[in-house]
């Protein structure tokens, strides 16, 4: 008697679980945020914008994701009282891995690498001792997430490449599915 309770109470978990809703083959995904920045030479930091647009492809036989992100975004600090706008424009591949997949609530983790350009907006009398405003490099982006309701992307990511336009930020997005439906 308990081997089939066993049984039963294993099926039935595995078929909650185990579900795949379908999802759409291509998913593109505008959003909005805020970014703190990271700097360690600033005086104080503040909160700065942040905005994007993502496009991602669902490999179908697997729990992950591919894409590419376009985003802007500023981390703002404070040096010797004048408010210091450290722009960051990026072009990022991203890969994902999905837990629950197209359910109501599904967590990912990812990470993605970019190519940017900083520059600083208006700096004033500002000098800064690198002296990089208007360079390209290289960046690394990790992120960890939550889909709701397979539209809504609740997303922290850390946008880290040149040291005073490293941020973290806080996006809130909305997933249009395109395509055909795995």
């Amino acid at each position: 008697m308990k081997k089939d309770l066993l049984i039963l109470l294993s099926v039935f978990v595995l078929q909650v679980y185990g579900q795949n809703p379908s999802q759409r083959t291509i998913e593109l995904n505008p959003f909005t945020g805020a970014t703190y920045g990271l700097s360690s030479e600033a005086g104080s930091r503040k909160i700065g914008p942040s905005f994007g647009f993502e496009g991602r492809r669902n490999i179908r036989t697997c729990p992950i994701d591919v894409g590419l992100q376009a985003y802007l975004g500023q981390a703002i600090t404070s040096y010797k009282k004048l408010d210091v706008k450290c722009r960051t424009i990026s072009l990022t591949a991203f890969g994902d891995y999905n837990w629950k997949r197209g359910s109501n609530f599904s967590p990912f983790i990812g990470m993605g690498l970019g190519f940017n350009q900083y520059d600083i907006i208006d700096p004033g009398w500002y000098d800064y001792k690198y002296n990089d405003t208007g360079v390209q490099g290289c960046g690394v982006v990790p992120r960890v997430g939550i889909e709701l309701y397979r539209h809504i992307r609740i997303t922290l990511e850390g946008h880290l490449g040149k040291k005073i336009y490293n941020t973290v930020g806080l996006t809130v997005g909305y997933a249009f599915g395109i395509g055909k439906k795995i």
